[in-house]
């Protein structure tokens, strides 16, 4: 039976020392909510791709500034993909970002004309991005977005834990209970948990990071000459 999240508030009310006349289900929600959002800042800010993952398609119009919108549960951007011609898988090429105030020698007006079909750019505007070169020609679903998903906040405490605070509950509880020390200005308790909350965030890290070292620390080349 998957573990609801009920079991974090419960066990936030055990560090903080109270029950739920202190964290009660509202509150309990609350500072879920809000441990669950800061679970996830932390490992993207660590490089860990753990959260969920989702792709998007945009049609691509003719239009210039050739702007799009992005996913309204988008939580993260990973790449973009360009397909000027059809649907076809390979045909899609990686869009690299582009910031138009850092721009070398030329305009942004310049690239949307002249920009390479074969390298394409994007520049994040925020809510929507602007796609170059302007496209000459529409295409149905020529954009390919991928992206980490919002993550989902509960509305009720019967609704599970999702992955990959499965792993350990526990670090949002030890985030709810720093989060509740907090409200009471209770400010050493408060950093108490949240140190914890910090180590076990790190253990979690530990288990999802990749097995190899990263990045791959180069190793000079040791030449002694030749040994007979």
């Amino acid at each position: 039976m998957a573990t609801s999240v009920l079991s974090a508030i419960t066990y936030a009310q055990q560090l903080a020392q109270t029950d739920s006349n202190g964290i009660g289900s509202t509150l309990g929600l609350a500072l879920y909510s809000d441990s669950l959002q800061t679970f996830h800042r932390d490992l993207l800010n660590r490089g860990i791709d753990a959260s969920q993952t989702q792709e998007a398609y945009r049609d691509i119009t003719t239009t210039s500034p050739n702007t799009y919108l992005w996913p309204s549960d988008m939580y993260m951007l990973k790449t973009v993909e360009v397909n000027w011609q059809d649907q076809t898988e390979q045909n899609y090429l990686q869009a690299m970002p582009l910031d138009v105030a850092n721009i070398q020698n030329v305009s942004f007006s310049y690239l949307r004309s002249n920009q390479d079909r074969t390298a394409p750019l994007i520049d994040n505007r925020g809510d929507q991005f602007e796609l170059f070169p302007t496209p000459q020609i529409s295409n149905a679903q020529g954009i390919r977005i991928f992206y980490y998903l919002t993550p989902t906040e509960p509305a009720d405490v019967g609704q599970p834990i999702q992955y990959p605070l499965t792993l350990d509950y526990r670090a949002a509880s030890c985030k709810m209970a720093s989060l509740y020390y907090k409200s009471q200005n209770d400010i050493d308790m408060s950093t108490v948990y949240e140190k914890e909350y910090k180590e076990r965030v790190e253990k979690i890290i530990k288990i999802l990071a990749p097995g190899t070292q990263q990045p791959i620390t180069p190793t000079p080349l040791l030449i002694s000459g030749w040994n007979y």
